[in-house]
């Protein structure tokens, strides 16, 4: 929004708020002024926690590869207790970053939704893609 000229006018203190909840904030403008601000979540899945925990029990370490701020990534990996996490990290960027793990004498592998993920599902050991990796559902909005 900045870069294009359109002022966040006492929004930057609510927006990191919203991030250090696990939130990604997305702004709506128009006529260069900010008409709408969504705080959009994932939800982590109920089995996600038991998994990591198992693989953890036999030795795997579990590690975070998303495009999501640093906050939001924070804060999920600290629920799932994951040993590491890359994040801000775009779509581009994510095989070199298997490639780094993989350079470290890492078995990687990636779990990804096929789409945005296929290059690095591509160069991981062991790709794993899922077709169900975006539910999206409504909720009534809260105030910002």
């Amino acid at each position: 929004m900045q870069d294009n000229g359109i002022a966040l006018d006492g929004l930057p203190a609510r927006v990191a708020e919203l991030q250090g909840a696990g939130r990604t904030v997305v702004f709506a403008a128009v006529a260069a002024e900010i008409v709408g601000v969504l705080a959009i979540a994932d939800a982590i899945r109920p089995t996600s926690g038991e998994t990591i925990e198992q693989l953890h029990r036999l030795g795997i370490q579990g590690a975070m590869l998303t495009g999501d701020n640093q906050a939001t990534a924070q804060r999920f990996a600290g629920q799932l207790g994951l040993d590491t996490v890359f994040a801000e990290v775009l779509r581009g960027d994510k095989t070199a970053k298997v490639e780094e793990l993989q350079a470290e004498g890492k078995l990687v592998a990636m779990v990804g939704d096929g789409l945005n993920d296929a290059p690095a599902l591509a160069q991981a050991d062991i790709g794993i893609a899922i077709g169900a990796g975006t539910d999206v559902r409504w909720r009534r909005p809260t105030s910002c």
